[in-house]
């Protein structure tokens, strides 16, 4: 987005009046082609995004959500009155140039900055009788570096897994090397892309870009931003789509409730993970590319575990947390939320398999887990959690996940093939993002593209000049 469209953007968001948000179904009839509107579906970033720019461009889409509220997988709990809790996207990552920043500049959001230079790490006292004194970072870096390369020169995709295993055999490896190895790669990647390393492509997984600068999270809530962007948009909340008829040259849209709606063009913006469970019916069928594009690519998991305690009995000037011990990927990374007014509440986070195995327990056993985890890392004396917050992203029938991920023979081209318009349809989202996929910046970029194709394709980027 250059300077002249953020502006643009701007003082669009900042002259809009208040947020249409209804219940309300739709009328059953259908009315005149010529006079149907444009819908969005979903009001997550990518749908908002969208809707901005068409309104920019003087019309007045409607969006239509599946949910009882907006945002999508940006979701702010306010449970507890002090410390609005983000249990899906956190951060801005890479606040530089970074078109979210702008955008929650001009929401009034306040930010604070964290750091994974200002870290602490925790090793279980077993693994530090064998000899972990640290992360080993030059080693098991580069390890996967070599992995990488192998892979990248390879006739075929294969996973992180077996490239790191064909430059690295596990019977050459100390006891020591694979506890820092398999913290490494359940740090780096399973908790950063939400895939499991047995799934992640080793030739396609770091193709994605990213803005330099600070990662920074709201102590307000980032559904901030969501409502600001929501200003002046006809939203239709609780309304699930399950079909869509797109053959004609418009979209007969077909909801839950057998409400339906009549669509000129439409933008779809739900998530991958609904993709590829057939939620959605299509008539005719998706084009193959586009179908094989959803098949390809997965959809990640990254759960979040909030505890908060009575007292902060934490180092408070660390940001991170992280954990070495003899199951990787359980409890290996935390956030300390005390610099948010000295709140006493630590994040855990679990990613991929390991999170979909925490997500089959009940919240009194995921609490003993992590408590359990936390005694290791910090004493016998360490004080039980007063109250928790848990996610299950992958149970959530609107995401089946948390965010997209190239698998195993998926290439970002799948990602342009995913957004690519076909007939009287578009698709965003940050999964649709070629450049920045799994990040709320991807899934606004990717709204702003799905719009301007539709406008470009229909010949008419502005109403007053039909």
């Amino acid at each position: 987005m250059d300077a002249i469209d953020r502006r643009q953007n701007l003082k669009i968001l900042a002259t809009t009046g208040a947020a249409m948000l209804t219940g309300a179904c739709f009328r059953p009839s259908m009315s005149n082609a010529v006079n149907d509107p444009i819908a969005i579906i979903g009001a997550g970033v990518a749908g908002l995004s969208a809707a901005r720019h068409l309104i920019a461009q003087g019309h007045r889409p409607i969006i239509v959500e599946a949910r009882n509220r907006i945002g999508g997988r940006i979701h702010t709990s306010r449970l507890w009155p002090d410390l609005p809790v983000d249990l899906g996207a956190s951060w801005i990552h890479g606040t530089k140039n970074n078109p979210i920043t702008a955008l929650a500049k001009a929401a009034g959001m306040a930010s604070v900055a964290t750091s994974y230079d200002s870290a602490k790490l925790h090793i279980d006292p077993a693994l530090a009788a064998i000899g972990v004194k640290d992360r080993a970072t030059r080693w098991v870096e580069g390890v996967v570096t070599k992995a990488i390369s192998y892979a990248d020169h390879a006739d075929v995709d294969i996973a992180l897994h077996a490239a790191v295993d064909h430059v690295s055999p596990p019977g050459g490896r100390t006891k020591a090397q694979q506890a820092q190895l398999a913290f490494h790669l359940s740090s780096n990647f399973e908790q950063e892309y939400g895939g499991s390393i047995d799934r992640l492509s080793a030739q396609t997984i770091e193709e994605s870009e990213e803005f330099g600068g600070l990662d920074v999270l709201f102590p307000s809530g980032y559904d901030a931003l969501c409502h600001h962007l929501a200003q002046g948009i006809d939203i239709r909340l609780n309304q699930q789509l399950v079909a869509v008829d797109w053959g004609n040259g418009h979209a007969d849209l077909l909801f839950s409730d057998h409400s339906r709606l009549r669509a000129r063009r439409v933008i779809i913006t739900v998530p991958l993970g609904v993709l590829k469970a057939d939620r959605i019916r299509f008539n005719p069928a998706l084009p193959d590319e586009k179908r094989a594009a959803i098949t390809r690519l997965d959809m990640g998991l990254l759960n979040k575990h909030f505890l908060r305690f009575e007292r902060v009995f934490w180092p408070p000037q660390f940001d991170w947390h992280e954990f070495i011990h003899d199951t990787p990927g359980d409890w290996a990374q935390w956030v300390s939320l005390a610099k948010i007014n000295d709140t006493p509440v630590l994040l855990g986070f679990s990613g991929a398999d390991t999170a979909r195995a925490l997500e089959t327990k009940d919240d009194k056993a995921i609490i003993g887990d992590a408590a359990d985890a936390l005694r290791t890392m910090f004493g016998s004396a360490t004080p039980a959690p007063v109250a928790a917050q848990i996610t299950r992203w992958s149970q959530d029938a609107f995401t089946y996940g948390a965010y997209s991920f190239n698998a195993v023979n998926s290439t970002p081209q799948d990602r342009q093939a995913l957004a690519r318009p076909v007939g009287a349809m578009a698709f965003a989202g940050e999964a649709a993002s070629a450049r920045y996929p799994g990040t709320v910046h991807g899934a606004w970029l990717s709204g702003r593209e799905a719009a301007q194709a539709i406008l470009t394709e229909t010949g008419h980027p502005n109403p007053q000049e039909r």
